[in-house]
């Protein structure tokens, strides 16, 4: 197999926004024998319009790295609670046949503070009876994916500005951590990777110049090419983790992290990742 020797291409190219710009993000290269991974891998890229955003922009971004397919696959305004408008679980059924991912890569919850579709027991939105439903939901999804002996991460919605929209997602990340470990799966809590010190909503951040960038878009929901920036260098080491032989690089380099650090002090976005078990054996 050919050593890469190549930069994570793709970062700077992908946004033209003030930030990318004036912070010259740089990439760092996979040094000598790095970032080799041993066998054809196939990463399932799906969820809701967070994902359809993200996935594109990690896909080019990781366009170098031999035996890596990464196949984003998103639908905006999807949900869990839902089926009548989009079933997931016939969705990611179909996918996993159709594609035969090793790695399945699940970002949703956004919108699913709503009641949930045919289930008139499930009662109000997260109370304790729509809770069970939703666990239910999360479990059909899990099955999926073992059944096709994928592994699976499972990234919670970000932290919102408006309440009680951003509690009702933080106890939807709650419940779907708690899944997560209870049925062997990888988790990323994504709420404190676009959040301040204080772990509140952050739209933009500083750079070394004293001008500001969004990470967020104008809607307060979505998120912007920089920040998906943050948010791939939070997943980067939890998908690192899932593939066989050497690992990516773990970390996105870019002085983004540097200037966002600077808004949120000295805590840390990483550790957010829980591994319950040991990578699925690969196909």
């Amino acid at each position: 197999m050919n050593k890469i020797r190549t930069a994570l291409i793709g970062l700077m190219l992908l946004c033209s926004t003030p930030l990318t710009q004036a912070a010259e993000i740089t990439r760092t290269l996979v040094r000598e024998g790095e970032g080799c991974i041993q066998k054809p891998t196939r990463v399932l890229l799906t969820g809701d319009s967070l994902m359809a955003g993200m996935g594109p922009q990690l896909k080019r971004a990781l366009d170098g790295y031999e035996n890596l397919t990464l196949i984003p696959i998103g639908k905006g305004s999807t949900g869990l609670a839902r089926p009548d408008f989009y079933n997931w679980p016939k969705v990611l059924e179909q996918n996993m046949i159709a594609h035969k991912p090793h790695i399945v890569v699940m970002w949703i919850g956004t919108n699913d503070t709503q009641n949930i579709y045919n289930m008139p027991e499930a009662g109000e939105p997260l109370s304790p009876s729509w809770k069970k439903a939703y666990y239910k939901k999360l479990v059909e999804i899990f099955q999926i994916v073992r059944k096709h002996k994928a592994t699976l991460i499972m990234m919670s919605p970000p932290v919102m500005s408006k309440q009680p929209f951003d509690t009702k997602l933080s106890a939807i990340t709650n419940l779907m951590s708690w899944t997560c470990k209870k049925n062997g799966a990888y988790f990323l809590n994504m709420r404190p990777t676009l959040a301040d010190r204080n772990g509140r909503y952050l739209h933009r951040v500083t750079m070394e110049n004293g001008k500001t960038a969004n990470i967020r878009t104008p809607d307060r929901i979505h998120i912007t090419a920089d920040g998906n920036i943050l948010v791939m260098d939070h997943l980067l080491p939890c998908l690192s983790a899932c593939l066989p032989g050497n690992k990516l690089q773990r970390r996105v380099a870019s002085k983004t992290r540097r200037y966002y650090n600077s808004n949120r002090g000295s805590q840390s976005i990483y550790g957010n990742a829980s591994t319950p078990h040991s990578p699925s054996a690969f196909r």
